[in-house]
């Protein structure tokens, strides 16, 4: 081996003992984070708020599906009046202007369903994306409050699953477990809550 592979050579085995070195020193916790937003009342709230907005565009769906479902009927009714063989020229040429006028009605109705549809399914997707961001930028804030009030280097995320399936944390003390520790703490920011509004309506 010549000088400069040795060199190399003995400046990784450094690296890799100090890294050792400072992984052993390290202080490291563990945080289930799917549990924590789970349990955590914000989500809960924020969950509430998104199903009442998909019932409500839920609720216009059916309404604009009943009047699609009218047209259809009329289009029906306008194409057998247009059928009979009673009418005179100038009669059945009218009544074949109102089944393509009720057609296109029809026809509108449907578009109009479609892209209220895709344009609401967008907007739920949009505001669950940022209810989920908003509370879990809190839950991270905790997180790392705790770690560095109780000197902790590291913190790993123990819901996370690997490729096969297993957990990615596959062993830890659980006094260094701050799960429960967090929810608690997030959680009692809404007794907080709560008591300075009972307290602003008792003035």
């Amino acid at each position: 081996m010549n000088n400069k592979l040795r060199k190399i050579f003995l400046y990784l085995l450094f690296a890799a003992a100090f890294a050792v070195s400072d992984c052993a020193a390290a202080k490291i916790a563990v945080a289930d984070l799917e549990k924590i937003f789970r349990e955590y009342y914000k989500s809960r709230i924020a969950e509430d708020a998104i199903k009442q907005q998909a019932a409500a565009y839920r609720k216009y769906v059916e309404r604009l599906s009943v009047e699609l479902n009218q047209l259809k009927q009329e289009v029906q009714t306008a194409r057998g009046n247009a059928l009979n063989i009673a009418l005179s020229p100038a009669e059945k040429q009218k009544a074949e202007r109102l089944v393509d006028e009720k057609l296109k009605a029809a026809r509108a109705k449907e578009a109009e369903i479609k892209l209220f549809v895709q344009e609401r399914s967008r907007d739920m997707r949009r505001m669950e994306t940022v209810k989920r961001a908003e509370i879990l930028k809190e839950i991270r804030a905790e997180i790392r409050k705790r770690a560095i009030a109780e000197g902790y280097d590291f913190v790993l995320d123990s819901s996370g699953r690997t490729m096969n399936d297993q957990p990615t944390v596959l062993y830890y003390p659980e006094r260094n477990n701050i799960t429960d520790s967090v929810i608690r703490t997030l959680n009692r920011t809404r007794t907080q809550s709560q008591s300075h509004e009972n307290g602003d309506r008792t003035k």
